[in-house]
This record gives structure tokens, C-alpha cells and sequence, in this order.
């Protein structure tokens, strides 16, 4: 029976007891998590099976399997939530029971800022630029995004709306399935996932390449998402704890979407900002 991942599961401690009865393989993969497992749980699977030396990536899969774990992010996010104890974030300093909202509000927003400077020089120019052009170029843009990435994915649907686009965002994986069983040429797909691990965004824009072109904006480029991707837009982040839910990273993914959507607006030139300032007039009947 899997493991739950909603009770506190020694993880470490499971390794240790069953890594002796693994295959030499399986015992490298297990050494290298109980040596580093801060760095393991911003792994991609992809990664991991890289730094660990073994064949594939269903090597991995065995692997948390045999501890049961039925996925390879029920793992990570488990084996997070037991390195951060009592703590609920990482990024700057840790948050801890003790704290009152002083602390917090202090911690929280000095993580911010170290995290948006870090993504300042880690996020290029050329990356940017090219992620601009398809979607300049789109003749429809397709966002798929779900749970905490859904709020970034229709945030970037609203606003490339407001720009004049054809744009589609659905929360239901059936519609988008079907959207994008037949892509058209000119398609732009926008994946917004900081796993990259997503089956629902990434086995259908599998499918659709390479009719369609696809933008990630992912924590992860060696992610199954990353590796699909034309244009793969990866943040930095120093979460630990999946408790904050990627709280710091959806703060990043806002700044790049917010200048992706300025780019463009700026390459459409007065037009564009006419159209702008008329869906703003647009909205004014429904405020007071």
C-alpha cells in the first residue's frame, strides 16, 4: 500500500532499513539520498538518476517504489516536509512555531527579495526574448496550468486577452486534452509547472508537438517539461519545505510573466496601448 503523504513519514529511516536488501544500483541511489537529501529534493527525477549513476529513470521509480511511494513528487514532497521539522520555510531564514507575525512578515518578504535578486541574474535575456517572439508570433496561445500553477496560467490568459490574442485556459485536463489533440499551426502552448512533473500539462503537449510551439515556465529544464520545451524559462528557488507551497516561486513566476506581457506590449506598439487603455474603460462600470 503507498504511503501517505499526509502523515509524518521517516523517510531516511526507511531507506536505511530496506537499502541492504536493494540491488547495488538501487543502494547507490539510496547512499546518495541519506548523503544529501537537501539537494535530492530539488532534484528533477531526471536529474537524480544522473548524479546516482543509474541506467534510466525507471531505475527511480523502483527505487521509491520499493519504499512505497507512488510517485516520484509524493516522494520528494514527503521527504521534504521531514527535513524541515517544525519549520516552515527556507528560503531566507527559517520560520519556526516560535515566531509571531513580526518575524514572519520580516522573514517572509527578506526571502522574497533575496529569491527575486537571485532570478534577476539567473533568468537571461536571450531566454526571455525568445519566449516573447513565439508569442508575438502566436496565432492562438494555449495556458495550461493547475492547482497553485492555475492562478499564474489564467493570470497570463487575462492578460494576453487584454493584448488582443486568441487565448484558451481551462482548470479541466479532459478540455485541454481535447484542445490540444488537434493543434494548429501558429499554436503557442504557455506550461506554467514548477515541478515540470505535471502528466496532465505534459503528456498532452507531448502530443501536440511540433505543430505546437512550447514556452515552460518551470523550476526544472531538465524536467520532462523542460526537455519538450522551445523555450524553457526556469526559476530559482531555495524552498525547502513544501508546506509554503511554492510561495517564493509563484512570486517570481509573477515578475517574469508581468515582463513578458510588458515586452510584448511595448513590440505592438500604440495600438496596442490603445486596446489596453479601452479594456480598462471597459471594467469601469463594475467598480464604484
Amino acid at each position: 500500500m503507498p504511503l501517505s503523504t499526509t502523515q509524518t513519514v521517516p523517510v531516511l529511516n526507511i531507506i536505511r532499513r530496506k537499502s541492504p536488501k536493494m540491488t547495488p544500483l538501487q543502494q547507490n541511489v539510496a547512499e546518495y539520498i541519506l548523503r544529501q537529501p537537501e539537494k535530492v529534493i530539488k532534484m528533477s527525477i531526471t536529474r537524480l538518476a544522473g548524479e546516482t549513476g543509474v541506467r534510466s529513470e525507471s531505475s527511480i521509480v523502483k527505487f521509491y517504489r520499493i519504499l512505497g511511494f507512488s510517485s516520484y513528487h509524493d516522494f520528494k514532497v514527503t521527504l521534504a516536509t521531514e527535513l524541515a521539522g517544525t519549520s516552515f520555510y527556507h528560503t531566507y531564514e527559517d520560520i519556526t512555531s516560535d515566531d509571531g507575525i513580526e518575524d514572519i512578515k520580516r522573514k517572509i518578504f527578506l526571502g522574497a527579495m533575496q529569491t527575486l535578486r537571485e532570478n534577476l541574474l539567473a533568468v537571461t535575456e536571450e531566454t526571455l526574448l525568445k519566449a516573447v517572439e513565439l508569442i508575438e508570433n502566436a496565432t492562438r496561445i494555449v495556458f495550461l496550468g493547475y492547482a497553485s500553477s492555475a492562478a499564474i496560467a489564467y493570470d497570463l490568459y487575462f492578460m494576453f486577452t487584454r493584448l488582443g490574442f486568441n487565448c484558451h485556459f481551462s482548470m479541466d485536463s479532459h478540455i485541454n486534452a481535447v484542445t490540444l489533440a488537434d493543434p494548429r499551426p501558429g499554436d503557442v502552448i504557455f506550461c506554467v509547472s514548477y515541478s515540470g512533473e505535471s502528466k496532465d500539462v505534459v503528456i498532452p503537449v507531448k502530443e501536440a508537438k511540433p505543430t505546437a510551439r512550447v514556452i515552460a515556465l518551470t523550476g526544472f529544464a531538465d524536467s520532462p517539461l523542460g526537455k519538450i520545451a522551445d523555450v524553457c524559462i526556469t526559476t530559482v528557488s531555495e524552498e525547502m519545505n513544501y508546506r509554503t507551497d511554492a510561495m517564493v516561486s509563484r512570486i517570481v513566476q509573477v515578475a517574469i510573466i508581468e515582463t513578458l506581457f510588458i515586452a510584448v506590449g511595448l513590440r505592438k506598439g500604440p495600438p496596442m496601448w490603445d486596446r489596453l487603455k479601452k479594456t480598462r474603460q471597459s471594467l469601469s462600470y463594475l467598480k464604484y
